[in-house]
């Protein structure tokens, strides 16, 4: 962060060096436009009055005045119409690279975030299964309850290692040469499978799903599907409290079939709503934050309702938290 200021110290340091000289020249050159033009209207009046013997409001009347007074004005004009383009020019030039600085170091901020937060996301499951395993050759004789419940959550990170990877590999995917595979799917199955899962790795939440379509069959694809919705109730859970409701509701709207995740958690600020489906974009700074996450979760959502035609809109839900509203052609 020291060099990002050092650098815009610099930028703004050039920046306000080119606008002073631009107006010091400007005036330089109008200053110097107008002794020339007295210095021509000197010799003629000296040519006219002194020695012709014409007054002087003789002389401002003659073509040669008018000519040069007329001449004087346009290059006057035409100085300050150039500065003025060119000062407009400048500070257009100005935002879009201020502009282009703010975005490279989001993005710089956004990567930094993500390499800490995949760090811990990485270490974390591999220290849990290097754990169990230490301890089953250690400890040969272990009770089978304990052999279980090691292994079950062995089992548990590998899911969430395996989960992780695949959401890192589908981001490359998206970003260069994804294609959907589409096939006749029941929506309703799908939630039911993918909360069954949920249900288990977040049981201290109450989940309630609601439908009002009956068998909705939407041509998607699998993958796709499950990851949007396995990505929005897992969002939900980890931005609530312990113990709170996480309402999950489809219905139908004309054509379109419209998937929404409620919860009552922190809820979203209206400047952060248009940047968490950003790659990498996390709310606040890695160094604090408290939630598990690498930035692509909502990413990859954004892409996959996209590829399919549909959108997705975040909503204040009442009193709190917030309402992901998924839109999907049937």
């Amino acid at each position: 962060m020291k060099k990002h200021f050092r650098h815009r110290f610099i930028y703004h340091g050039l920046i306000l060096y080119v606008l002073t000289a631009s107006v010091w020249w400007s005036y330089l050159l109008l200053n110097q436009n107008q002794k020339l033009r007295d210095a021509r209207i000197d010799a003629l009046h000296v040519e006219y009055v002194e020695f012709k013997g014409f007054s002087d409001l003789e002389f401002q009347e003659k073509d040669v005045y008018k000519y040069l007074h007329d001449e004087f004005q346009k290059q006057r004009m035409m100085i300050i119409g150039e500065g003025a383009v060119f000062f407009i020019v400048l500070i257009i030039g100005m935002w879009f690279m201020n502009r282009g600085f703010r975005k490279e170091v989001a993005l710089a901020r956004q990567q930094r975030n993500f390499l800490l937060s995949i760090t811990h996301e990485l270490k974390s499951p591999i220290a849990s299964i290097k754990l169990a395993l230490d301890t089953f050759i250690k400890r040969p004789n272990l009770k089978t309850e304990h052999i279980q419940l090691l292994s079950k959550g062995a089992l548990t990170e590998t899911d969430r290692l395996n989960t992780l990877v695949n959401n890192i590999l589908l981001a490359a995917r998206i970003e260069n040469s994804y294609a959907t595979s589409k096939e006749p799917l029941n929506f309703t199955e799908l939630i039911n499978e993918n909360l069954n899962q949920v249900r288990t790795k977040f049981s201290n939440f109450r989940f309630n799903f609601q439908s009002s379509v009956d068998h909705p069959i939407i041509h998607a694809d699998r993958q796709a599907l499950n990851s949007i919705i396995v990505n929005l109730i897992e969002n939900a859970a980890k931005y609530s409290p312990k113990g709170d409701e996480i309402d999950v509701n489809l219905h139908r709207e004309g054509k379109d079939l419209i998937f929404e995740v409620a919860d009552k958690g922190i809820g979203i600020s209206d400047e952060d709503k248009g940047k968490v489906f950003e790659k990498f974009y996390r709310v606040g700074s890695e160094d604090t934050r408290k939630t598990k996450g690498t930035g692509l979760g909502l990413f990859i959502v954004k892409n996959m309702i996209t590829a399919h035609g549909g959108t997705i809109q975040i909503i204040d839900n009442q009193p709190k938290g917030s309402i992901f509203k998924v839109k999907l052609p049937i």
